[in-house]
């Protein structure tokens, strides 16, 4: 096997649904030793979204994608014995990674101040919804809640009709990679002087970092950015950007070559009504509908080779509007071998997408599929020289 980024370095997980499995997933491919612990009433997402034709044996694939490297504990927090295996656990880890509630862990005494006393080392990293010190700490917090309340949805869709959230859990991703950076950061820290340190990021501060130059023009330029009713696809952009229909699908434009090269499309596409004195700064950017609105009944009768025939020469950007099926099939995406086959006799056969980095001395695993409830128990309670606990304490053995 080939050495590992994180060779050495243990990983207690309390975990569920999105982020924090995607953090921690993060760290078992590159090479740490990921123990996830999860309640005998099972992490939200191990049945939430069922495969329908029955291919992962009645599992979400949900779960078995977030849930890879990693070996899974099953412990009840609310039993002594299950508490003090969980403390045994952490007494042994590099690195704790929870998103629960704020405030969870502190009532379960698993809390910083109380773990820092037993394990001083301990890199200790939350993920929460919101500031868990700020007066919003307790509101619900979710992908779609986050992009309401961001602003997000409200910068996504067409200015007269409704704010369109995005079709991805972005925030929930987005935040995990702020916790993963924060992680391997610290570890380098505690490399050089010893100490371990709490660190934390929330969805909502994720978010509003995610949107950080469209706050930058809000903060600074205009207040109340208004959405493209003719489909320019971000508040801050000038025409042609966007999404434009043709006879059989979808394209998209994208051009940075301002006036010349908007006045070199319009040309392509024998636009007569569009003439010199339309196409300048000013009017691309404030006269930004009117001109996507021609540009669009121009191409909507063309099928999509016809129009990217037409645009590709003037240098504009342009590119077909895929499914994701379609997407997960191109051979260029394929190549990549991002998208690997993973066997288990918990889940069946099934199709994952993996991490994109690529390291040449320490390259990711894909080790472990993602594992049933409590596949570990046993295994892990004997690594830390515990006998096996009362069966109130576990799930099943």
């Amino acid at each position: 096997m080939p050495k590992t980024s994180l060779d050495g370095i243990r990983v207690a997980a309390f975990t569920h649904f999105a982020a924090g499995p995607i953090a921690a997933q993060y760290l078992g491919s590159l090479g740490a030793d990921v123990i996830k612990v999860e309640s005998p009433a099972q992490d939200v997402n191990r049945y939430a979204l069922r495969d329908p034709n029955g291919h992962l044996q009645g599992i979400s694939p949900y779960f078995v994608v977030t849930n890879r490297n990693q070996r899974n504990v099953c412990l009840n927090l609310k039993t002594e014995d299950g508490l003090a295996a969980a403390k045994a656990l952490i007494a042994s880890s590099d690195v704790l990674i929870e998103n629960y509630r704020p405030g969870v862990m502190e009532k379960l005494g698993l809390g910083y101040e109380e773990i820092k006393k037993i394990n001083p080392g301990i890199i200790y990293a939350s993920i929460s919804a919101y500031d868990p010190e700020g007066s919003a700490r307790n509101r619900p917090g979710q992908d779609l809640l986050i992009q309401a309340l961001s602003g997000i949805a409200s910068l996504t869709g067409r200015g007269d009709g409704p704010p369109i959230p995005v079709g991805a859990y972005i925030i929930d991703g987005f935040t995990a990679m702020q916790v993963l950076v924060g992680i391997l950061a610290a570890l380098r820290h505690r490399d050089a002087t010893g100490e371990g340190q709490a660190l934390r990021a929330d969805m909502m501060s994720s978010s509003m970092y995610l949107m950080a130059q469209e706050a930058s023009y809000v903060l600074n330029v205009e207040a109340n950015p208004v959405r493209s009713s003719a489909g320019i696809a971000h508040v801050n952009q000038s025409a042609p950007y966007g999404v434009y229909q043709v006879k059989d699908g979808a394209i998209v434009l994208s051009t940075f070559g301002g006036v010349p090269m908007v006045k070199k499309l319009v040309a392509a596409l024998q636009i007569d009504d569009l003439s010199e004195e339309d196409i300048t700064e000013q009017k691309i950017r404030f006269s930004r509908d009117e001109i996507a609105t021609k540009i669009a009944a121009r191409l909507a009768p063309m099928t999509m080779a016809e129009a990217m025939s037409a645009v590709e020469p003037t240098g504009t950007w342009t590119a077909p509007v895929r499914t994701l099926a379609e997407a997960l099939a191109d051979p260029a995406i394929v190549e990549t071998g991002i998208i690997q086959d993973v066997s288990s006799p918990y889940g069946g056969d099934y199709k994952v997408v993996v991490e994109p980095l690529r390291m040449e001395k320490t390259p990711l695993l894909s080790r472990r599929p993602a594992a049933d409830l409590g596949e570990h128990t046993e295994e892990v309670l004997a690594e830390l020289g515990l006998s096996p606990v009362k069966a109130d304490a576990v799930g099943h053995l």
